[in-house]
């Protein structure tokens, strides 16, 4: 059997199918045509701010974060919460394939750390495709509801709640997506978070074969259980 320190190590080097799984979304962020637009009243009423590319940036580090401390500490759910991840993600491609989006950006003149951060960071490494749902509001619902539900830390949960609240906020201040958009992430995250912390349903038959086939039963038992 692996030591700990072992175990540990092999569940982290899992979080590497996040990125493997992002290539689809590479791949699918381009333009076609049909593209649809989402925009509602109140996406006119939201401004453009900047600095909400902070929160928006701190996304990479809050999703690593999280991930690390169920590796390490809750790991009997870390592979609930990966899986979790690549299989809301995947929903999502099959929604941008058969219904593509865009959310067409406005100009970023501004020459503030802020500014710069949006048009030459985000903007131009980002294409206006692929809006809707948002997997930056996805990711960041799953890794906070596992969270708050395994973690009792009063302080902890709070902090991952302003951290998911403000990456969603700043989805929209800084134009990358539409309430729409939101709004999808959030009911397809519950859903998925729902499957994949219901025990009855985790450890059902079909959810069994799909995990033999990711993730073959040998690795489970020495890095899950």
């Amino acid at each position: 059997m692996p030591t700990r320190l072992t175990q540990v190590f092999n569940r982290i080097c899992f979080m590497v199918t996040i990125p493997l799984v992002s290539i689809i979304h590479v791949v699918l962020n381009t333009y076609r045509p049909n593209m649809h637009n989402l925009k509602t009243a109140i996406d006119d009423i939201i401004p453009f701010t900047p600095m909400f590319v902070v929160p928006y940036i701190y996304w990479f580090l809050y999703i690593t974060m999280v991930l690390f401390y169920f590796a390490v500490v809750d790991y009997k759910y870390y592979f609930r919460l990966l899986m979790s991840i690549i299989a809301g993600m995947f929903v999502c491609f099959i929604i941008f394939y058969f219904y593509p989006t865009t959310v067409p950006r406005p100009e970023v003149f501004g020459e503030d750390i802020f500014s710069r951060l949006v048009r030459d960071f985000i903007y131009k490494k980002d294409n206006p495709y692929n809006c809707f749902p948002s997997i930056h509001v996805l990711n960041s619902l799953l890794v906070t509801l596992f969270f708050c539900k395994f973690n009792k830390s009063t302080i902890l949960r709070t902090l991952a709640v302003l951290s998911c609240v403000s990456i969603t906020l700043s989805t929209l201040f800084i134009k990358q997506h539409y309430v729409a958009d939101m709004v999808a992430s959030l009911l397809l995250g519950t859903s998925v978070y729902v499957l994949f912390t219901t025990d009855s349903l985790w450890n059902s038959v079909p959810v069994k074969r799909i995990m033999d086939f990711l993730i073959p039963a040998r690795v489970r038992n020495l890095y899950m259980d």
